[in-house]
């Protein structure tokens, strides 16, 4: 039984949760509309909010949806996860459900399930996306990130999936990203059932970097051509850059896990100094050493890091050029009206006769020759 659960909220979620199951991981569903939600058949657990047909990207519909459901949504996810330690909500932040629902479900679910870290799988959409959705974007992470107590936050980043395939559809994109969020958690679980002479990589490690309030982010490199501990330090620090996570931006990791698996010899050239020279050494360092013949790789684990406002940046920059445009759109939808120049032509439109009814006798008469 994995220790972690996934919660997937919205169609993104979902499709999230989806993929999960498919691992072996506990998993459930809420949607405000059913036939999104029906398309996920490994998830078994569902919740279909009641009185709902879509969000239609609507923050505030998946807002009052959580707010007129609170209690049923909770018992639904106390019912479905059993013996986890660690809560996962899985959601997308640019659109209606999983955007409007999940901020103040996490923060719901922090009181209401004893003994279980609770923390997100936030998907960021790339930057070609419209007004709209920007505007979700930035009020769901804000929110997110103003919760006390929450766990890791996984910003899986779209953008980024975005720039490694540039030919790839929207859909190639999503499908992507959520497998290989979903592979990197498992492959850490994965690595927590090894036993090693050279130090242990075990399952609390992992629940106490989880545990880290903040943005957090699991990369993995090969290291096979590496001559120096140089190479080595700058190929990490290049996974960081090129994971299917926000990008780190600056200095600031609390807690990381550092996981070597391959021949003893290249074990050798791993520096914890040099690796962690651009994001600042953690306060706390979880390693695990697993030597085999297998090629030579380095997944590392960095949890605390600072919400990444850069990227936030090339999101809310487009709003602010338009906002007078925009203001200006919102506006006109209510206000806005056509004045006819012809509306004197209406006494034109031709209209027959109105016919009165006469006698019988007066139609005979008029006959008569």
């Amino acid at each position: 039984m994995k220790p972690i659960g996934i919660l997937g909220v919205g169609q993104a979620g979902g499709n999230i949760a989806e993929i999960a199951a498919a691992m072996g991981f506990q998993t459930a569903l809420i949607n405000t509309n059913r036939r999104d939600g029906l398309v996920n058949t490994r998830v078994e657990k569902k919740f279909f909010v009641p009185g709902f047909n879509g969000a239609g990207q609507n923050r505030s519909i998946g807002l009052r949806a959580i707010n007129d459901n609170y209690r049923e949504i909770i018992e639904f996810v106390q019912r479905s996860f059993k013996n986890i330690r660690f809560l996962l909500v899985a959601f997308s932040t640019d659109g209606g459900t999983g955007s409007g629902m999940s901020p103040l479900l996490i923060d719901l679910l922090l009181d209401h399930l004893p003994g279980v870290k609770v923390g997100a799988i936030a998907v960021v959409p790339d930057r070609n996306v419209l007004a709209g959705n920007r505007i979700n974007a930035a009020e769901c992470i804000e929110e997110i990130s103003k919760i006390d107590s929450l766990s890791s936050v996984f910003l899986v980043d779209n953008d980024q999936m975005r720039k490694l395939n540039p030919q790839s559809s929207k859909h190639q994109i999503y499908l992507s990203s959520n497998q290989q969020v979903i592979e990197a958690i498992n492959h850490i679980l994965q690595v927590t059932k090894k036993s090693s002479f050279y130090g242990n990589f075990d399952e609390t490690d992992l629940m106490n970097i989880l545990a880290t309030r903040g943005v957090t982010m699991i990369a993995s490199t090969a290291i096979t051509d590496a001559k120096t501990t140089a190479d080595v330090a700058g190929k990490i620090q290049q996974s960081w850059q090129n994971s299917i996570f926000c990008p780190v931006e600056s200095p600031g990791v609390i807690r990381a896990g550092l996981i070597y698996e391959g021949p003893e010899k290249m074990a050798k050239l791993i520096n914890v100094p040099s690796v962690f020279e651009q994001v600042g050494e953690p306060l706390e360092l979880f390693e695990g050493t697993y030597i085999s013949e297998a090629d030579p790789t380095v997944t590392t684990i960095l949890a605390g890091l600072p919400f990444p406002s850069r990227r936030m940046l090339t999101l809310e920059e487009s709003l602010e050029k338009n906002k007078d445009r925009l203001q200006n759109l919102v506006s006109k939808e209510f206000t806005q009206t056509y004045e006819s120049r012809i509306s004197w032509a209406s006494s034109l439109k031709a209209r027959p006769p109105e016919r009165k009814p006469g006698s019988i006798s007066a139609k005979l008469s008029k006959y008569q020759k």
